[in-house]
């Protein structure tokens, strides 16, 4: 990854953060998130969504939630800002050198 790519990875996951903190404390689904994404013009697929999700998710920014009947195929990804994601968007905790906010 160059250092364009970097920035910019960077830059997407702090987007997804803000999303999710304009509809705090309430999550939102995975593909509302996607759609609010494409509105603000980031070159993003679902696939690197749910990678950037996951990274989030590992690093204890979001919570990742599957609600609904996957067994008739009525289930969506929920995702959720945690308190360190808030803290993090507000500038409560160190910055985090993965994610520009």
């Amino acid at each position: 990854m160059n250092s364009i790519e970097r920035i910019e990875t960077k830059e997407l996951r702090g987007r997804i953060l803000a999303v999710l903190d304009y509809n705090y404390p309430a999550g939102l689904s995975e593909k509302l998130v996607l759609q609010s994404l494409i509105a603000a013009r980031f070159d993003v697929t679902k696939r690197e969504l749910k990678a950037q999700l996951a990274y989030l998710s590992e690093k204890g920014y979001v919570a990742l939630q599957q609600v609904g009947f996957t067994d008739i195929d009525l289930a969506r990804q929920m995702v959720k800002l945690t308190a360190s994601g808030k803290d993090l968007v507000d500038g409560n905790l160190e910055a985090d050198p993965g994610v520009s906010v």
